[in-house]
């Protein structure tokens, strides 16, 4: 009887330490940790920082320099028994999972996307400590409040600032930190924010006008004017595609606008830049002449019917015809979003706002955009501005660059950001 009391008490101990290793090493997991993911012999140098959330789970996030990205978070983080560990990061088109094994002060692994495979590994490294300021704010336009975060450098007042408006979809605070926070290391404040019904913002992109948007836009400039450590006279935007396209229209609109940077902006009629766009996104799948006249055939009438309100019987009659070719992209269901923001958009002319701007215009592109045409958007844009009488117009157009002002990535899929990039950005400002 003694010797069974004394062999259930060691197994109650042994339990009993098991958990409380468990748990430990739970909490190792919690920090900054500096690393690498490597893949098709090449190599990322990444940052992550983990936090215990209030479910006693993880959150996580992690920023590369190299990818143009800061404080992207994980879409999970999963810890098994003591030591197993599964972060889970979703993109646009892909997810990557990476599965790995914490060692103390050392988490390593593998990476999957797609059947792709690559390695990991991460070392447990001090905190550094903060040169960003960071603020959530909050703003209203209409019925819609905003939520965002204003960063400002550590030090300093009568700060240059800098409105960073959406790319289109369903674009968070997140998109714009990098960016933001180069901007920051070089004295200039940001206001970074969430579209309206992502994050925090309320509201609904899905159903927004181009006039919904611009208030946006207007309104977080407004809300900067409001700021102690601003200089009410030096507060620009940064506006990246659709953000580019409608970034003339919150200068006009809002007086306090001091600086305007367009990046990607389509200087076409916008169903002109969709036809452009969808050609590309199919074009690996046209081998043909046929395939070629049955693609543009499909295309311009999806224009034409989501844009100019054409009845829909041609476009299903191509859509039966043509849906077993190796290009052919399923439409967007009848009662999706894109349908009505289309014909709405349709209406907003790029070039009649830009020919009423008159502050100090960057223009960048990349010269490989297959979203945006960016020799002809520039040439348009700059003949608007300089028509009416603003010369003060810079152009740069990278080579090689894509719509994101990436460089074509090689076999990992990991791209490189195009040469002086965001020099270009950051000297710019600084001349202003």
């Amino acid at each position: 009887m003694a010797r069974t009391r004394a062999r259930r008490l060691l197994q109650h101990l042994f339990a009993l330490s098991t958990c409380t290793t468990a748990v430990a090493a739970q909490d190792r997991l919690d920090g900054t940790w500096q690393g690498y993911w490597t893949r098709a012999g090449d190599t990322v140098a990444v940052t992550m920082v983990v936090r215990q959330d209030s479910t006693a789970g993880y959150a996580a996030t992690f920023e590369a320099d190299r990818l143009r990205v800061s404080g992207i978070p994980f879409a999970a983080v999963r810890v098994r028994g003591c030591c197993d560990v599964t972060l889970v990061l979703r993109g646009d088109r892909t997810t990557t999972e990476f599965a790995g094994r914490l060692d103390g002060d050392s988490l390593t692994g593998v990476l999957r996307e797609e059947g792709n495979e690559g390695r990991f590994a991460y070392s447990r490294a001090q905190a550094a400590p903060p040169t960003v300021e960071e603020r959530e704010i909050t703003f209203s336009n209409g019925a819609v409040t905003l939520a965002g975060s204003l960063l400002l450098p550590a030090s300093g007042d009568s700060l240059p600032a800098v409105v960073f408006l959406h790319g289109s979809g369903a674009e968070g605070r997140w998109a714009s930190r990098y960016l933001a926070t180069r901007l920051v290391s070089h004295g200039i404040a940001a206001l970074i924010f969430d579209k309206r019904g992502v994050g925090g913002s309320t509201g609904d992109w899905r159903r927004a006008v181009p006039d919904d948007l611009i208030g946006d836009g207007v309104a977080a400039v407004a809300r900067l004017l409001e700021q102690p450590r601003i200089d009410r006279g030096r507060i620009g935007i940064h506006g990246h595609s659709q953000g580019g396209t409608l970034a003339p229209a919150v200068a006009v609109r809002s007086p306090s606008v001091a600086f305007v940077v367009a990046s990607a902006a389509a200087g076409l009629p916008v169903d002109s830049v969709e036809i452009f766009s969808v050609l590309n996104a199919i074009q690996p799948g046209i081998t043909t002449a046929e395939d070629s006249a049955g693609a543009r055939a499909l295309v311009r009438e999806l224009v034409a019917v989501a844009y100019h309100g054409r009845p829909r019987a041609r476009l299903d009659s191509l859509v039966t015809r043509l849906r077993d070719r190796p290009w052919f992209f399923e439409l967007p269901p009848p009662a999706d979003a894109y349908w009505s923001f289309s014909q709405v958009f349709a209406r907003y002319r790029p070039l009649d706002w830009w020919a009423r701007v008159r502050v100090p215009v960057l223009l960048v592109y990349g010269a490989e955009d297959r979203r945006v045409p960016a020799a002809a958007s520039t040439e348009r844009i700059a003949a608007a501005l300089r028509g009416a009488g603003n010369a003060d117009v810079a152009v740069r157009i990278f080579p090689g660059a894509d719509h994101s002002f990436r460089l074509a990535p090689g076999a990992s899929g990991w791209p490189r950001t195009a040469p002086d990039y965001v020099a270009t950005l950051v000297g710019w400002l600084a001349q202003r």
